[in-house]
Parts: structure tokens; sequence; C-alpha cells
């Protein structure tokens, strides 16, 4: 439900750039800056559930401290926006590939752990282009109207990545799938 939710929100916050809607130039800096605050905590937050280690929630407080040294530093701006989203994505990305590296060492998998997998899978997938594509052309400044193509690829990312974890969710989740 925390991921639904959490991409429904992604989603409303990029449909106007989509749409070219002028209401939002005025206030899209200030939802991306406050939204990409909450992007890797929650994340962390459903590894938390996922796996039920402690660690998870020290690294919850600990990137939240991060974020707020971050922004004392810089200021909450684009800049500290740049650095809390390349370091919660590389992070993200990580504890994907470790989530992944954990459920292949298992030998029976339950429908649980099957639906996880997909998450999992679906989580590398946007977070691979947010850091691949995204937050290196940020930098390196490829285009001038990237910004354009940034939403186009973070949209059709969250797109795709919400369909994988959803076919894991309705393919595994369900209570005749269980004894899998």
């Amino acid at each position: 439900m925390v991921i639904s939710i959490f991409w429904m929100i992604n989603a409303i916050i990029y449909a106007p750039e989509i749409f070219h809607w002028q209401w939002y130039v005025a206030v899209d800096e200030q939802i991306t800056k406050y939204y990409n605050l909450f992007d890797a905590p929650l994340i962390l937050l459903i590894f938390y559930y996922a796996f039920e280690k402690k660690i998870f929630l020290f690294m919850i407080l600990s990137f939240a401290v991060f974020e707020a040294i971050v922004i004392m530093f810089t200021g909450f701006n684009m800049t500290a926006n740049d650095i809390i989203i390349g370091v919660g994505s590389l992070l993200c990305l990580g504890l994907n590939l470790w989530g992944i590296n954990k459920f292949f060492r298992q030998i029976n998998h339950t429908a649980s752990e099957k639906s996880y997998m997909f998450i999992f899978a679906g989580f590398i997938f946007y977070y691979g282009l947010c850091v691949d594509l995204i937050y290196i052309f940020k930098f390196f400044h490829f285009s001038s109207s990237e910004k354009l193509y940034q939403a186009l690829i973070n949209f059709t990312a969250m797109i795709l990545s919400t369909g994988l974890i959803s076919y894991g969710f309705y393919t595994y989740d369900r209570t005749e799938y269980s004894n899998l």
C-alpha cells in the first residue's frame, strides 16, 4: 500500500509537467524538493517491512540526518535536492540489488517472497533509470531541453516499474497462490 500511495503521488506530481500546465511552473521546484526528501526514506521503510531488520530504521534516521546536514550547508535548493537524490538513488539501487541477492540465496520461496522479488526488480528498474539517465544527464548538461526528457523518462520508468510490481502482487500475493 505504501508503494502504491508513493507512486500515485509521484504520478500526480509529474502529470502537470508532462501536460505543460502553466500553474504548475511556479510551484514545480518546491513540490519536487519536498517530494524528494521522502523518496529514499520511504524505500527504506519498505525494506524494513520486508525484512524486519532494525538496521533499516537506523538507515532511515541516518538518511534524515544526512538530508538535514546537506540542507544546512547548501540551503533548501535544487543543489541540495540533487545531492539528496543522487545519494538516495544509489542507496536504494544498492539495497534492491542486495534484496535480490538475498532472494536468490534462498532455496524455497513463499508467495510473498516471490512478490518481493518483483518489487525489488521494479525498484531497480526505476532507480537504475534515475541514476543512469536523469542524474548523469543533469550533471553533464547534455541538452538544454533535458527537463522534458527527464519527466518523460521518469514517468515511463514509473509506469513500467509499477506494472512490474503490480504483476508480482497480482500473481503471487493472492490467497489462491499462497501454497506456491
